[in-house]
């Protein structure tokens, strides 16, 4: 089991590194907004504004005490008492709902967003909650023989259907059928930037005038 592990994540490698250099080299536009397929590259976007927050603009300007940035400190705290009171309050109250919390889990994910969306953390939590809780507690023999297997396969599965997909209709110009399956993600508020307080004016900027 740990040597496949160890050879399949070596060979993921170099698959991620050719299809990555294909898809910036190939696909025209890929990482603009008006990408006629939209493509979009969210990690380095986050990355992009990371390097310019800890390179260009340093963190003393962005979160020290005074700052625009500074009650991100008030985090640390929360992180750290946290834990305490959810275990606190589970030796407390042991059968409460409040023995399923789990602080690191809950910060650690959030750390997602960005580039993950409101949207990602929905389906997530749907799936999770079906299959770790009620498909768990009403056919726990099932979960216990089947629940990861099954999760394997969803996963190989969406990877064949992708390159079914491509190279059956994508590759020969065959668009996909108009329905809502297909066009809710398109009309919601994140893929469209309206999910914002107010749109930065050309030439404009937000934050201090002067950094």
């Amino acid at each position: 089991m740990f040597l496949s592990q160890v050879v399949a994540t070596t060979f993921s490698c170099f698959i991620q590194i050719v299809v990555l250099n294909l898809s910036l080299n190939q696909i025209p536009e890929v990482c603009q907004d008006h990408q006629v397929d939209h493509f979009t590259c969210p990690g380095g976007r986050v990355f992009f504004a990371a390097s310019i927050i800890w390179g260009l603009l340093g963190p003393a300007r962005m979160f020290s005490p005074g700052q625009v940035y500074s009650g991100l400190f008030v985090f640390f705290i929360l992180g750290a008492i946290t834990p305490i009171v959810i275990y606190v309050s589970a030796k407390r109250w042991p059968r409460s709902p409040v023995r399923y919390l789990m602080a690191p889990l809950i910060f650690g994910g959030a750390g997602a967003i960005p580039p993950a969306t409101p949207l990602n953390y929905l389906s997530w939590g749907i799936v999770g909650f079906v299959f770790q809780f009620w498909i768990k507690k009403r056919h726990f023999r099932w979960w216990t023989r089947l629940n990861f297997l099954t999760s394997s396969a969803l996963d190989l599965g969406l990877a064949l259907a992708t390159l079914f997909i491509f190279f059956a209709f994508t590759l020969h110009g065959v668009g996909p059928p108009s329905w809502w399956g297909n066009n809710i993600v398109t009309s919601t508020m994140d893929i469209q930037g309206t999910a914002i307080q107010a749109h930065v004016p050309e030439g404009g900027r937000f934050g201090p005038e002067n950094w």
